[in-house]
Formats: C-alpha cells, sequence, structure tokens
C-alpha cells in the first residue's frame, strides 16, 4: 500500500510540473526567431521574377519572431 501512495505522490508532483511547463510555452511568443540578411537577398534576386515581385509581401523574406499563435516583425512588416 505504500507503494501506491509513493507512486501517487510522484505522478501528482509530475502532472503539476507538465501543467506549469504547458502553460509557459502557451504564454511565450518568441519561440522561434529568424532573422533575414533582406540586403544580400536582394541583391541575389534577378528582377522580373516571381521572387523579386514577391520580396516585398512574403514573409520569408523578413526577420521574424515565430510563436505558437504569432508571428512578429521586429523591423519592417511585410506589405498586404
Amino acid at each position: 500500500m505504500a507503494c501506491s501512495a509513493v507512486t501517487l505522490s510522484i505522478a501528482t508532483i509530475a502532472a503539476v510540473l507538465a501543467l506549469a511547463c504547458l502553460a509557459i510555452s502557451f504564454g511565450t511568443d518568441n519561440w522561434l526567431e529568424t532573422r533575414v540578411n533582406r540586403t544580400a537577398i536582394r541583391q541575389q534576386l534577378q528582377k522580373d521574377t516571381d521572387e523579386y515581385r514577391a520580396y516585398e509581401t512574403r514573409t520569408e523574406y523578413f526577420s521574424r519572431d515565430q510563436g505558437l499563435f504569432r508571428i512578429c516583425f521586429p523591423e519592417k512588416k511585410p506589405k498586404g
């Protein structure tokens, strides 16, 4: 009977810690930080191509912080 009480106590503590970690992860926006050198990319793109036209609108050409529910642009925001 003592073994099941110890197991139940350890499981309860682990569950509380897991819920705390889950709450922290949902509350954090800056999970993935991506920095883009836009000047170097702009120099490599050929004019009159689809990538060149999408340079100002697509998010992969901008520095960003991606969280679970949001994407934040610290420097410049894409058009559109």
